[in-house]
């Protein structure tokens, strides 16, 4: 019950918005834990706890890669070569083609509308991109690099705090009832 809080927040780097399968992954993996801590947490406060932990990944894998991101990330100045756009559902999306040299090589990026090529992002513009040296994160355009907010933060603690609380309730109530 104690690794519940742990194993959520790692299950929440398995959500990029841009990979089915390891979306689908960290989906199946989270129903699993949620699951298993609803069990024994028992029906009502394991419900309570597993809403809680739904949206505690869903704030705290975005909240992850800014901070990781602001703490390791490095700075890059770079030349937007292509910006294309494409249909999505809801409006048109954007994409971004970089392009920055490091290390005497080369290097080529596309970022998209959720990592920083937006309306303002032209085609020939310098810009700067924050990339991870480990390779584990996408680029991302130096003006989305803000680091983690202290709304996400507080957001987050709360989300954890209420997952505490009521993993405890329901503890405490199924050992008075043994």
């Amino acid at each position: 019950m104690l690794l519940t809080p742990a194993l959520l927040a790692a299950v929440s780097w398995l959500n990029p918005p841009d990979d089915m399968l390891l979306l689908l992954a960290g989906f199946a993996l989270t129903v699993i834990i949620l699951i298993a801590a609803w069990c024994m947490c028992g029906p009502g406060p394991g419900a309570g706890m597993a809403a809680l932990g739904f949206f505690f990944v869903l704030f705290t894998g975005p909240a992850l890669d800014d901070y990781v991101m602001e703490r390791r990330g490095t700075a890059h100045e770079a030349l937007v070569g292509d910006v294309s756009t494409y249909t999505r559902k809801h409006g048109e999306g954007r994409t971004c083609s970089v392009v920055w040299s490091a290390s005497g090589e080369t290097h080529k990026a596309e970022v998209g509308d959720r990592k920083g090529c937006d309306e303002s992002v032209r085609q020939g513009d310098r810009t700067t991109i924050v990339t991870d040296p480990e390779g584990w994160l996408r680029p991302r355009l130096g003006g989305d690099g803000t680091g983690l907010s202290a709304g996400t933060a507080w957001t987050c603690a709360g989300l954890l705090a209420g997952m505490e609380a009521f993993i405890l309730y329901g503890r405490l109530r199924r050992r008075r009832r043994a």
